[in-house]
């Protein structure tokens, strides 16, 4: 009966273990996909600003007196 109580709380803790890696390598896969995301993301917004900058979107000056878009 003894043998029974610890064959019965090892397979608890196996089974703890296991929900424990299966929730670890289900939230590193999604940082993993998040992180890709998010530097997508962040690059298009880049790109985006960077072109808006660069090549202006006001009709006659941008951000500067004097200066005209050309």
């Amino acid at each position: 009966m003894h043998a029974k109580r610890e064959s019965e709380r090892g397979q608890a803790l196996f089974e703890y273990i296991l929900i424990f890696a299966f929730i670890a390598l289900f939230g590193i896969t999604m940082l993993k996909f998040l992180s890709k995301a998010m530097d997508d993301t962040m690059r298009e917004v880049a790109w985006f600003i960077t072109q808006e900058l660069s090549v202006g979107v006001c009709k006659d000056t941008c951000f500067k007196q004097g200066y005209g878009n050309k």
